[in-house]
């Protein structure tokens, strides 16, 4: 897979649309619940959020889908965090099957 320097640039903005899901999560989830505030918790929802911008936009790509829409399903997938960790592993264990 070889990548263009547009392409990377395209990805990592993707990955920081994710970031944003994932802090968007740990706010909500924050305020919601009234928890004591956790830079760690935090930074792993971040760190999860930018891991599935990834994770997605490759998906995206792969589905030939508009950056628009890459970017919002970046942020979604973010904001979903775990969950959509397991969305993506059931999907690609049926694939399997």
């Amino acid at each position: 897979m070889k990548f263009l320097p547009d392409e990377l640039l395209q990805t990592a903005a993707l990955v920081v649309v994710g970031v944003l899901g994932g802090a968007v999560k740990y706010l909500r989830d924050f305020q919601q619940k009234a928890k004591k505030f956790s830079i760690i918790h935090m930074l792993i929802a971040v760190f999860t959020g930018g891991f599935l911008g990834m994770l997605t936009s490759f998906l995206c790509a792969s589905l030939n889908m508009s950056g628009p829409m890459t970017g919002f399903m970046a942020g979604v997938a973010g904001l979903m965090g775990d969950e959509a960790i397991k969305l993506f592993i059931d999907k690609f264990k049926r694939s399997l099957s």
